[in-house]
């Protein structure tokens, strides 16, 4: 057991050594953890998810700032089909309307990754099982953070950018 695990750790040994990190590994972005600069705010997806569950990631952001925990999911949608992301805060549990989901969505939008090289791409579909991007882009994110209850009870004062960075690979 101990000698299935010793290539895992000499390659984030080697990787540190060498200036980089573990999440500099190939990730899958299923299992990647992401950052914002400013707010130290944390994406975590949730892992594979089941065909049936119909979503192509689920994840959970949260801030350090206040214990604020949204949930996200990502879909295909739109025209043409591409992943789109929805991130709510507080709403209701089990059967909700429409307007309850409007009312908790703090944002929803196209979501994209940034490569190392700095190509922006489609997040990638949770089949795929893809590396993660080096970054993760979500459009108007912070702007929309601005308008959410959080912002408004000042549970949230500092106002995250944009951009998220690929901090660590969940195992």
């Amino acid at each position: 057991m101990a000698s299935a695990r010793l290539p895992a750790l000499t390659l984030a040994a080697m990787m540190m050594a060498a200036g980089g990190s573990p999440a500099d590994a190939a990730c899958p972005q299923a299992l990647a953890v992401y950052d914002e600069a400013q707010t130290g705010a944390e994406i975590a997806f949730a892992g594979p998810l089941p065909d049936v569950d119909g979503m192509q990631h689920r994840f959970s952001l949260s801030f350090a700032e206040g214990g604020v925990t949204m949930d996200g999911v990502v879909m295909m949608a739109g025209e043409p089909d591409r992943p789109w992301g929805v991130i709510m805060h507080d709403c209701p549990q089990g059967d909700a309307t429409g307007a309850e989901i409007a009312a908790c969505t703090v944002w929803e939008g196209p979501v994209y990754i940034i490569g190392v090289e700095g190509a922006v791409d489609w997040l990638p579909a949770r089949e795929a099982m893809r590396t993660a991007g080096d970054r993760l882009l979500l459009p108007d994110f912070g702007a929309a953070v601005m308008q959410s209850q959080a912002w408004q009870a000042e549970r949230i004062t500092t106002l995250p950018g944009d951009v998220f960075r690929l901090k660590a690979c969940q195992e």
